[in-house]
């Protein structure tokens, strides 16, 4: 896909310089073309619970959002961190239980590895998260009010609604549009909006008025998720103060603002409506947030000298301080010494022992961190995170057998995970699972958008299975997964993406 979309690009780029400069203010969504509404402007929110009320219908966006999410994947440059992963769809996840409107009732959530502040939203329940936006959200309360609104974006249908207010709109330029966030997001804003004005030039000004109106609806939605779920409205509007100052300081807005166009008229309608909710301006620091953050402060600075120079001039807590200084620490004695602090201070806290079982691993200090694991894993044995941690130990040890037996039990638990299977087919390789083999590859590829070559791995583990003379229930499991993953590939097929 990649070459073609490259290839459209070219052929249009003088076509559409016009268009592309016009665009470049604000007309770039990541859902539909989202502006804010001018001021006094109110659209009536729909009618909700009723999925057949629009012409695309909740199970049409589902198999949309399938199809592009294995695009992305295929595309995309994710980030590997399952202890950050598993905090943001947890968050999400709880975000979503005080969204009444919100029909899809699992989410998928992608952890993006780019610096650049984004995040969007896609039909289906598709959430994504650069992990710049970690970066530049100072506060827990800061950064889930961007979450808010782009589930609001999920849970208003504005994919669906769109479709109602522009009938000629085909489901082909639905898929160019969504194309064009897949751009986007990569950080090829540019490319993004010329991938979406290929796609629909001809439907600018009826679009934009529509887009206005989603933008500013997302917007009190994601108010009212934000302060039903306890933290405080005002910290929308104290998020796009900083993303316009940021834009600013720098003189090239980020990539959310390319496609959440911001204007005064719009923070002053998310300042007034969060005065108008009788709420305190309260700040929210979540230890759990706090440490995730400086995490990927760390992962995105080339030296953690940098990076505890950019923390240190934040406001941190103690334990945030202490893990801090920690990360910027080469002295072996000096930060075993902040750990017990640290671990002292909080005994119980289940990220922190993450991090300290995965800072023991970093020293090789093996037989440390698997009493650890052993320890927590005798109280939560199906944490995801600790067996990640598990798995990745006995890798380290050379102990491929473990190694497999763990990312089963991961398999089963999260099935919809590609990294999983993509580790899965290489423990297997090395405990000498043929059948395995085959088996996790074709997960991993129909996951990641590649449904041929997942189909041939299916082939051969049919193949390896009869050769092993495997038992009878296997190979009927094997043969049931073939026809299952003949009918994902026909249903995404149809979506035309």
């Amino acid at each position: 896909m990649r070459p073609l979309m490259l290839n459209l690009l070219s052929c249009w780029r003088l076509r559409l310089r016009f268009l592309i400069h016009a665009l470049q203010g604000g007309l770039l969504a990541c859902l539909v073309l989202i502006a804010p509404l001018q001021a006094g402007e109110e659209t009536p929110l729909p009618t909700l619970g009723h999925s057949g009320s629009y012409e695309v219908s909740v199970h049409q966006e589902h198999w949309l959002g399938q199809a592009w999410l294995r695009q992305f994947r295929a595309q995309a440059r994710l980030k590997h961190d399952p202890v950050t992963q598993y905090y943001l769809e947890e968050l999400l996840q709880r975000l979503s239980t005080y969204n009444p409107a919100l029909e899809i009732q699992q989410l998928d959530v992608l952890l993006v590895d780019q610096p650049r502040l984004n995040a969007f939203a896609v039909p289906g329940g598709v959430v994504g998260v650069n992990t710049g936006l970690w970066v530049f959200a100072v506060n827990e309360d800061e950064f889930v009010s961007v979450l808010a609104h782009e589930l609001a974006h999920i849970s208003q249908r504005h994919f669906a609604r769109r479709l109602e207010a522009s009938r000629n709109l085909q489901w082909s330029t639905m898929a160019g549009l969504l194309a064009g966030i897949l751009v986007a997001s990569q950080g090829h804003a540019d490319a993004g909006i010329a991938t979406i004005a290929t796609a629909q030039a001809a439907n600018i000004q009826s679009q934009l008025a529509w887009s206005r109106s989603f933008e500013q609806e997302a917007d009190r939605v994601g108010m009212e998720t934000l302060t039903a779920a306890g933290y405080s409205p005002h910290a929308m509007p104290r998020m796009f103060e900083h993303m316009q100052r940021l834009a600013q300081l720098s003189g090239r807005a980020p990539e959310f603002l390319m496609t959440h166009p911001l204007t005064q008229s719009r923070i002053a309608d998310a300042f007034s409506r969060a005065d108008q909710s009788g709420e305190a301006d309260r700040i929210t620091h979540g230890l759990s947030y706090e440490l995730l953050r400086i995490r990927q402060v760390f992962a995105q600075y080339p030296e953690p000298e940098e990076a505890w120079s950019f923390l240190r001039r934040q406001p941190l807590s103690d334990v945030g301080r202490g893990y801090a200084q920690l990360l910027n620490q080469r002295d072996v004695d000096a930060a075993e010494a902040v750990w017990q602090t640290l671990l002292a201070a909080e005994p119980e806290h289940l990220i922190l022992q993450y991090l300290r079982i995965e800072w023991l691993m970093q020293q090789r200090r093996f037989e440390s961190a698997a009493s650890l694991l052993e320890d927590w894993l005798r109280v939560m044995p199906d944490s995801a995170s600790f067996l990640w941690l598990q798995a990745e130990l006995a890798q380290e040890q050379q102990d491929w057998q473990q190694a497999r037996r763990t990312l089963q039990r991961l398999s089963q638990l999260r099935p919809r995970d590609p990294f999983i299977w993509f580790y899965l087919a290489e423990a297997a390789g090395m405990s000498d699972q043929r059948v395995l083999v085959h088996q996790a590859r074709a997960e991993y590829f129909q996951l990641t958008g590649r449904l041929s070559q997942a189909a041939n791995q299916m082939e051969l583990a049919m193949t390896a299975a009869q050769a092993e003379q495997a038992p009878w229930a296997r190979v009927a499991a094997l043969r049931e997964r073939q026809r299952e993953l003949q009918t994902l590939r026909e249903r995404l097929e149809q979506t035309g993406f």
